[in-house]
């Protein structure tokens, strides 16, 4: 939190201004260039950036939760000043999101009718030949 170069106001309150430093996390980055952030490679661009940070830095990047999937996941987050890592990683890797489409949306199949009776009691043995176990 730091102070203004002119703290009072006219109404003589005081002007604080905050920074926020959030971090920033491989999904993220990849909403930024224009990819979903569930890319098929995120992952493994994610594994490479962390690397990339280790050699850098000598330790491990800081983690973040992130909701993936419904489920809360502990993932690698990096600081704005540290976004030349994801950079980096990017080019390391490779930028392969002219070469791919993004994924559709996944829908939910709807199973096949059953074809008998739902009530198992009743249940009546196919028409066809009878046939053994393997």
């Amino acid at each position: 939190m730091g102070v203004g170069p002119d703290p009072l106001t006219a109404q003589g309150v005081l002007t604080v201004t905050a920074q926020i430093s959030r971090r920033i996390t491989v999904a993220e980055f990849l909403v930024r260039r224009g990819l979903p952030a569930d890319w098929p490679y995120g992952s493994p661009l994610g594994r490479v950036a962390a690397r990339l940070y280790r050699e850098a830095y000598g330790h491990e990047p800081s983690t973040a939760f992130r909701v993936i999937h419904g489920r809360f996941r502990r993932v690698m987050a990096y600081r704005s000043t540290e976004t030349h890592i994801l950079t980096s990683a990017w080019e390391l890797y490779g930028s392969t999101a002219g070469q791919f489409a993004a994924r559709p949306a996944q829908t939910r199949r709807t199973p096949a009718g059953w074809p008998g009776s739902a009530d198992s009691m009743r249940w009546t043995p196919p028409g066809g030949p009878v046939r053994s176990h393997p």
